[in-house]
């Protein structure tokens, strides 16, 4: 601890930036604890030998009505993050001013938290587990605008039908050998969530199936998976992780394909997805708790 001290004390200007944000105080850095992680992205400026990208604010604001656009999407499939911020601080201010919250709805928190930490306490990374774990739950989805100019703030609530499925049991002689490669060390987890409406009496939104790797991939106008559902796995990206890897013309003979990664994209779409997508209609139908009504299975 003291030579961390030391440390602080011989260069102060790269940790003055953290103290006062949020609550990061000069107990904080006496204590030498921090109850959560902080980030620091430095905007440049002027160009440098570094980069030449040069961030402003009109940058970052684009940066934050990006977000913004598809926020209700970004805790769907997630395992512990249960709530997202954004705030601003003008030089002016002394304290930050939100303006921005996407939340799982407080009046169904305690039960999400509770069946996500059932699917992930069943799963044993790297094995071939004996059977499939599966798990299917209701989630609300809650997005807040606050306006300063109109000092008053807007919700929107987006509600889904979530399953979380792992592979177990019996699967391909392939997908097998994937499922125990030290190398690849992916798990077959895959997930599958449909619109409900989020109130008694609202139709059924209409949504465009996305694809997810835990976060949404890059939302395209057309939609990815040409399915009424966004689909969520364990996928193996492309380099810029903007993409599904998948096989180009010639690779399209699977008997003849030798990468792993492109290998387990496509169990994980063959044998794995549609087991998923089935488990949660059948639970959309069977179990009268979720009370997912007949027109909203149709869609």
């Amino acid at each position: 601890m003291n030579r961390d001290r030391e440390i602080m004390n011989s260069i102060p200007d790269q940790f003055l930036p953290y103290k006062g944000i949020f609550d990061s105080t000069e107990e904080v850095f006496s204590e030498g604890r921090y109850n959560g992680t902080l980030f620091r992205f430095p905007l440049r400026t002027i160009p440098s030998e570094l980069s030449q990208t040069l961030y402003s604010d009109h940058k970052v604001e684009i940066l934050f009505e990006s977000i913004l656009t598809d926020a209700h999407l970004l805790l769907l499939f997630l395992q512990h993050l249960e709530s997202i911020e954004l705030y601003v601080r003008e030089e002016s201010d002394s304290e930050p001013r939100k303006i921005f919250q996407v939340k799982i709805s407080d009046d169904i928190l305690q039960f999400v938290r509770g069946k996500r930490g059932d699917f992930f306490n069943a799963i044993k990374p790297g094995q071939h587990m004996p059977t499939p774990v599966s798990v299917t739950y209701p989630i609300t989805i809650e997005t807040i605008n606050s306006s300063e100019e109109r000092m008053e703030s807007s919700s929107e609530k987006h509600s889904f039908l979530v399953t979380s499925y792992c592979c177990g049991g019996k699967v391909s002689s392939q997908f097998e050998r994937l499922l125990t490669d030290k190398e690849l060390c992916y798990l077959p987890s895959v997930g599958v969530a449909m619109a409900i409406p989020s109130r008694l009496g609202l139709p059924t939104p209409d949504i465009q199936g996305h694809v997810f790797c835990v976060l949404p991939l890059p939302v395209k106008k057309k939609s990815i998976t040409g399915l009424p559902v966004h689909v969520n796995g364990f996928f193996s990206l492309s380099q810029n992780r903007r993409h599904i890897k998948t096989p180009n013309a010639d690779q399209e003979d699977q008997e003849k394909l030798n990468d792993k990664s492109l290998l387990w994209n496509i169990c994980l779409l063959e044998e794995a997805v549609p087991k998923a997508y089935a488990s949660m209609m059948i639970e959309a139908i069977n179990d009268r708790t979720f009370n997912v009504q007949p027109e909203t299975v149709y869609r």
